[in-house]
This record gives C-alpha cells, structure tokens and sequence, in this order.
C-alpha cells in the first residue's frame, strides 16, 4: 500500500465528515438555538446539500464514506480493503470531532444564553434540549417538547428501528447510483445530488423520531465533544441510555442490510455489461456508462510493451479519455514506471511480484486510477516473463469484477527476432525454458501484435504473418511498429471495438515455466550521480555503461532479456534500451552538461545468477562513472523469481 497515497484518503475522508458535520450540525444549532430554519425538511435539505458538496470536493481521493456505516458496508459488497476500515473510521471521527468544536467557538455564548432563557442547567435532567445541537436522543427533544410527548412515545426497540431502517436506505440508494451497471442512474456528475437528497427525505420522516442520525461517525464525533464541554452523562451514555445500540449498532447494521437488499434483489436483474454484436455497442461507448476498459498487453521481456502503453495512451487522451496505466515487475524502481509518470500519465506499479500472484494488487491499482482520475481505459503490462494470464487474470477478472471492468481481448506483443527464434529454431541465445514461456504467451493471446514492422520488409511482414497463422490458427495479427507509431490506431480500433477476452484457457507446465522465470537474474537499481570536477557527458555515460554491460554478458554467453536505463535530470532525460546481446544498444533524450546531478534507475533481465548479475551492474557503474562522477546507489535488489503461485487459476473459460 502507497503510504502517502493512503494518508491523503484519510485526510479526505476527514475534511469530507468536516463538511458534512459543520453544515449539518450547524444547521441544528442554527434551528434550535435561533429559529433559523423552518422545519425539519429545511435542516433536512441543508443536510443533503453539505454531504453533495462534501462528495464533489473529496470523492476523487477517498470516494468520500464520510460515514462508518457506508465504509462497513463497502467492505462487505464492494471489497473496500479491510485494512484500510479502522483509519478510514478513524479520519471520519476525527472530521466530525473537530467540527463539532469549531461549531462550539462559534455558537458557544448563543448556546449559554439559549440555556439560560430555557433554565437549561448544562449536564443536568432535561438538559438534552440543548445537548441535541450535538449528538442525537430518542424521542427528539424539540419535536416532543413542542407536541407534549412523553419519554414512551418513542422506545428504544422503536428508535433503534427507526435508525437501523434510514440507514438501510440511505446504503440501499448509495448502492444503486453508484452501480456502474445501472444504467438508469444519474451519472458522476449528478450522484453527489442524488446521495444527499437520499439523506434529505429519510431526515423528513427518522429525524421527528430520533433525529435521524444515520451516521455513527455524526453522532459519536459531536457527541464526544458535548460530553467535554459540560454535559457529561446526558451525552454519554445519554438520558435513556442506549446510544451505542440506537446511534451507532443499528445504523451500521442497517447498512449492511440495505447493500444487502440491493446485491441480491435488485443487482442480479440489471444486464450484464458484455458486448454483444447486436447491442451495436462499442467499448468505449460502454465505457461512457460508468465502466472502466480494461486492456491487458503481455509479451516477453524487450518487446516494447513499455513504448506501445505509451503510444496507446497518448492517442487516446487525445481522443478526450482519462487513460491510466498499470506496470507490474517482481521488484520497485521500475524504468518503465518512473518513465510514463515523467511523461505526465497517471501510472499505477504493482511491484514484488506479478499480476497472477499478486491478483489484489493489480485490482487495487485499477479501482485507484478508476476513483483518483476517473479513468475511462485502464492499460496493464505484465512482467514479461509472465503467462497463463486467461486462466489467471482474465478469467477471475469476468468471474469476480465484471461489474468494474470491461475488458479487451487479450494482447501479447512479440519482437520478430525471438518470433523467428521460437516457431522455426532459428539459432538464438534464449533458454529453452524461457522460450517456453514466449510460446505460451503467443498460444493463449486472443491477438498477437508483431511489433517493429518498421525494420521489416513487406515480404518479410508476409512470411511472418503466414508463419503465424500456421502455428496459431485463427488469432487475430497486427503489425505495427510502437516506435514510430505505425499501426497502433489499428490495433486500439481492434482491441476497443469488443470481442470476447480470455477465449482460451491454455495447459502450462509449471516447472517448466517455474524454470523459465528462474533463469534469468533481475536486478533493478536506483542510483544518485554526482559529477566531481568536469562538466558531466550524461550520454557518453549511458552508452559506456550499456555497451559494457552488453560486451561482458556476451563474454559468458549471457542471453539478455533487457537492459533498460533511465537517466534524468530535472526535465531532461536519457533512455536506453538493450534487448538481445547482438544488438546495439538504443539511446534516445538529452541531458545538459548544465546538470552537474542525474538520477539513474536501471533494470536488468540477464541469464545470470542475480548475485553475479549484481557485481557486474556494479562493476560497470563504476567504470562508466570513472574519476568524475560520484555513484550513490540508494537502492539496489537483485533477484531471480520464484516459483509462479497464481491467486487464482480457472480451468475455463468464464462467458459473460
């Protein structure tokens, strides 16, 4: 879990309670202590209004609960991670506390005087028609006082009802409008509007009753804080006792029954969100009905997965879609990461292992970009030594999260040298074992994207293509370079027109592919370059590493799966990219001599015991560095896979 991310959710949630209490909360003050309003439906209405606001100014960070019992009931339907439960409910007492006190500097004299004129003694027998600015009783204070009625008219079994049912509709609608398969509902803009008139009309008919709290974080926060101020035991544990049961217990079992009430009577009648020829229905067009598209593009390791996400992306941002990215790597500090965020595209890394072993993190990456930009299109890379994607990404994906997310035919990208290697036993470097694995990507992909058409002739592209269809009989081909362009618009028309995902669920020898993986070394690397007297050449730097590299690994026979680098200095940047030990390495960018410090992060797929792997990266930095530039290596992992453990693996393949 990103830290700093998931503070400010607990930062939003509470400046949203803040909002939904000061209002709300003020509301009251400002109707018992002053007249100021009319009537219940008037506080109501302020009510609905302060958590719209609250909803519009904070969802885009923490989806904006503001309520214990919402957060309760979205970890039980909606998967809400558990661990983030206690702070979230924490951050919403937190809010309503502080709003509470901020209401009592401003209010305080109003209230001593309202007090006084009543004979009010603060603390006392009675002294809840004051205490009701804050937390809430049963009968409600103003409302009995004014029609004469007794502490019996309204009994504890009665307000615990009372509050338990509100909040089973207030959970009840929240779930239907922000059902993205319910169509019929009022879309982003307008669901912050609808969730507070919710509150509005269940405060018309609770709030004679109990005040119709609703919210244990509402009525806990305030009511803590009268407890401070004076009124001791007639805010806790209240005249009549029960607050626990009434304002707190039964909304949040209220709201588990209202989700309840909607998942399974009303959600299971509502289409399913699939893309059916005669619905003459595109992805993206589903996407504008509040689902998410989802494309996968697997490939092995050099295939320019990296540079197509890029080239994706930016098209179709310049269609007018919020696209966010999802980078996998079995450790941090990944190029690909740190190069798309310098690009400005919002980029989510599930790091430590991959996407079929770490399923809940690549789902928590998804719903984050989903909720922090609203994304329309969500693209995923998968480590490149990975497969059996189907059966565990894809299938768990239509079985358990059909209702976020449409997702695309699978993609898998190949470089043509490895294609050649792999089909027609052209002499290469690559381990059998890994070449497996390569195999494996292209026999489970529902289209098979041969990049780098650019350096291919015609007829070349021709016997590539004939070569494929006989191995991989009816896939779908493109050809298209990621580098230049060429091609992607394509391949993005093919992928978002729709098309069953996930079509095969392939057989996968683990070992062999446990093998596969274990082969190579990883090694990722983040390092601080200082230049010590001359001015700094940043690019002769980034090739004397990269060719060092490449010369060494080719002396052991070292097949390399890449090596990337990525050089930066405040806007300016270098990339390199080494994807086979016969190759030259790419290096694209510029860094001035002007910059006298770089950040470098480099990666390394070699077929090399990662110790061995470790010593000559550090060999090599230290002989591109030479007598003038200073090398601070900040972080450095070096690795090799372990043994694949999918979350999930279906045997079939899941129909939506």
């Amino acid at each position: 879990m990103n830290t700093a991310s998931f503070a400010r959710e607990c930062v939003a949630e509470a400046i949203g309670t803040y909002i939904l209490v000061f209002f709300g909360v003020g509301a009251v003050h400002a109707a018992v202590l002053a007249g100021a309003q009319a009537g219940i439906w008037q506080v109501g209405v302020v009510w609905g209004v302060a958590i719209a606001m609250a909803i519009y100014a904070t969802s885009a960070v923490s989806g904006t609960h503001i309520n214990p019992a919402i957060t309760i009931a979205f970890l039980t339907f909606r998967k809400f991670p558990l661990r983030k439960v206690p702070l979230y409910i924490a951050a919403q007492l937190l809010g309503a506390f502080l709003a509470a006190g901020t209401l009592y500097a401003l209010f305080g004299n109003v209230l001593h005087d309202f007090e006084s004129a009543a004979g009010v003694v603060r603390g006392q027998a009675g002294s809840e028609v004051s205490a009701m600015v804050y937390g809430e009783y049963f009968p409600n204070p103003a409302i009995a006082k004014a029609m004469n009625w007794t502490p019996a008219s309204v009994t504890m079994l009665q307000a615990t009802l009372g509050e338990g049912i509100g909040t089973a509709f207030l959970a009840f609608f929240v779930f239907a409008v922000t059902d993205p398969r319910n169509r019929n509902g009022p879309g982003n803009r307008l669901l912050p509007l609808f969730i507070g008139l919710t509150v509005s009309i269940i405060i018309s008919v609770i709030a004679p009753l109990t005040q119709a709290g609703l919210n244990p974080a509402r009525d806990f926060g305030p009511r803590l804080f009268s407890y401070f101020v004076g009124w001791g035991d007639i805010a806790i544990p209240g005249p009549r006792g029960g607050f626990f049961t009434v304002y707190i217990l039964a909304p949040c079992l209220g709201a588990l029954v209202g989700s309840a009430a909607y998942q399974y009577l009303i959600q299971p009648g509502l289409p399913a969100r699939r893309l059916l020829k005669e619905q003459k229905t595109t992805a993206l067009e589903v996407c504008n009905m509040q689902t998410v598209q989802m494309i996968l593009v697997g490939g092995f390791l050099g295939a320019g997965k990296t540079t197509l996400l890029w080239q994706a992306a930016s098209r179709l941002a310049k269609r007018g879609k919020r696209v966010g990215l999802i980078t996998n790597d079995q450790a941090p500090d990944l190029v690909d990461t740190s190069l798309l965020a310098l690009q400005g595209l919002p980029v989510q890394e599930v790091a430590g292992s991959c996407f079929c072993c770490n399923f809940p993190g690549l789902i928590r990456a998804a719903e984050k970009l989903r909720n922090d930009i609203q994304a329309d299109v969500l693209i995923a890379e998968p480590v490149g030594s990975c497969t059996d994607l189907s059966a565990t990404i894809l299938q768990p994906l239509k079985d358990k999260f059909s209702q976020e997310f449409v997702l695309a035919p699978l993609s898998v990208l190949v470089d043509p040298v490895r294609l050649k290697e792999v089909l027609i036993g052209v002499p290469g470097r690559l381990h059998d074992s890994a070449a497996y694995i390569l195999r494996k990507q292209l026999e489970e992909a529902d289209i098979i994207i041969l990049n780098k058409s650019d350096l291919l002739s015609a007829g070349e592209l021709q016997a590539l293509r004939a070569l494929i269809a006989d191995h991989f009989p009816g896939t779908e081909v493109h050809c298209l370079s990621a580098l230049t362009g060429e091609g992607v618009d394509d391949w993005l028309a093919a992928v978002l027109a729709g098309g069953q995902a996930g079509r095969k669920v392939i057989d996968v020898d683990y070992d062999t592919y446990a093998q596969g993986e274990a082969v190579l070394g990883w090694l990722n690397a983040a390092i601080r370059l200082t230049t010590v007297g001359t001015q700094p050449d940043w690019r002769q730097f980034c090739l004397d590493l990269m060719e060092g590299l490449r010369a060494t690994c080719r002396e052991r026979n070292a097949e390399i799966g890449h090596v990337k680098l990525l050089l930066s200095a405040g806007e300016e940047r270098y990339v390199a990219n080494l994807t086979c030990l016969d190759g030259q390495a790419s290096l694209r960018g510029g860094v001035s001599a002007a910059h006298r410090q770089s950040n470098l992060v480099l990666n390394a797929r070699v077929e090399m015991h990662p110790g061995e792997l470790e010593c000559l990266v550090r060999d090599h930095l230290a002989k591109a560095a030479g007598q003038h530039v200073a090398v601070q290596i900040d972080h450095l992992q070096s690795l090799s896979p372990g043994r694949p453990n999918p979350t999930h693996r279906y045997s079939r393949v899941v129909n939506i």
